[in-house]
């Protein structure tokens, strides 16, 4: 009997250090564009956060070289991270954890009086497109680091401010579609054989950055 009032007493203070620190909701502005989230302490060591982010819509169109060309970029993600602590009284700290990504990129390019070589053949680009779409795994592992002015060893709560750095990795789908195929003896393989060239460029863009600044509530 006397050990189990003794376990029942200890109790509380088993649970102090998990009661003592405040959740938080942050918001901010980085890339990929707007973000807010939620932040919920472990313990003086150990959070976890769910976050969303996106909004980012970037486009472009121009010419070069005889070609028209109109790019896009569209890029949302949301994430569920744990970020550790090293100090308790220090808000420094390293994440890690997973992204759930709708990112996206496309290329339409319109031949106007140029010309270009496909898999080593030339041909007149005049009035032809070449379309290139991009797509990010739709789950990638992310790691960054971050600080965080709330964990300050204080259990501080009301206003601070954040900032995380770090990185998603994986590697975009390529597609590609034309109206190439069967114009001055282009054939599919033709076709195939340069989309394959350009999937190992991309290849090379095995990560994305991530970035957000902000500020956090603490309650």
């Amino acid at each position: 009997m006397k050990f189990f009032l003794l376990s029942l007493s200890m109790v509380p203070c088993l649970l102090a250090p998990v009661l003592s620190h405040a959740d938080a909701v942050y918001g901010g502005i980085g890339f990929p564009g707007a973000t807010i989230g939620y932040d919920h302490a472990l313990n003086s060591a150990v959070s976890v956060r769910g976050e969303y982010s996106g909004g980012l819509k970037l486009s472009r169109d121009g010419r070069r070289e005889g070609v028209d060309f109109k790019g896009e970029l569209k890029a949302n993600s949301l994430g569920v991270f744990a970020d550790y602590y090293p100090s308790a009284a220090s808000g420094f700290r390293a994440t890690g954890g997973v992204t759930f990504n709708d990112t996206k990129a496309s290329l339409v390019a319109t031949g106007n009086n140029a010309s270009a070589q496909i898999n080593g053949k030339p041909v007149n680009l005049n009035g032809q497109t070449y379309s290139v779409d991009l797509k990010y795994p739709r789950a990638t592992p992310y790691l960054g680091i971050g600080y965080n002015s709330l964990h300050n060893g204080s259990n501080a709560k009301g206003w601070g401010f954040f900032i995380d750095a770090g990185l998603t990795i994986g590697k975009f789908k390529t597609s590609t579609t034309t109206t190439l195929v069967g114009v001055q003896g282009i054939t599919q393989a033709d076709i195939d054989a340069q989309t394959s060239k350009i999937r190992d460029g991309v290849s090379k863009l095995s990560v994305l950055p991530k970035l957000t600044a902000g500020v956090a509530y603490a309650f």
